[in-house]
């Protein structure tokens, strides 16, 4: 059974040597929502980020990239094809995380701690609650972060 805490601030001050899980699309595009934020804030990865997808394409639905950093590790969950109006239905974004989340447990080999976002929620459209249930299902702990000006409990 998966472990969730959940406290009210920004995913960008989560401790040194964590892991920061965001959900990405295929198509080598940061470019919105909690996305842009990590193009912004960590430049090289997003380059490692769009040559991982320019090299595997739509294969890497349900799959999860580790990209380590000097303070801050990256995971991009692989959750949806697409974006916008494109993107992938609920259902099938759903199928996508519960892989892509075993996919980092087990890339996680150092127990790194694993710090995100309401993932899939934004820009991808698909009920927190709806993933909460997947991450539950995964064994793995979790802080997952709300916005200062939202409640931190769901």
């Amino acid at each position: 059974m998966g472990e969730l805490t959940y406290i009210s601030g920004d995913l960008f001050s989560a401790p040194e040597d964590s892991i920061l899980v965001h959900a990405c699309n295929t198509l080598r595009s940061w470019g919105a929502g909690i996305a842009l934020a990590f193009r912004d804030r960590y430049p090289t990865q997003f380059t490692l980020y769009k040559a991982h997808c320019k090299e595997h394409g739509q294969s890497l639905l349900g799959t999860c990239l580790l990209i380590p950093g000097d303070k801050d590790h990256i995971a991009c969950l692989f959750t949806s094809r697409a974006y916008g109006k494109r993107k992938d239905k609920p259902e099938e974004i759903l199928v996508a995380t519960r892989s892509a989340v075993q996919d980092l447990v087990r890339q996680n080999r150092d127990g790194k701690l694993l710090h995100a976002c309401r993932f899939n929620s934004g820009k991808f459209g698909v009920p927190w609650e709806m993933t909460e249930a997947v991450l539950t299902e995964i064994d793995t702990t979790m802080t997952i972060y709300t916005p200062a000006n939202e409640s931190a409990s769901v």
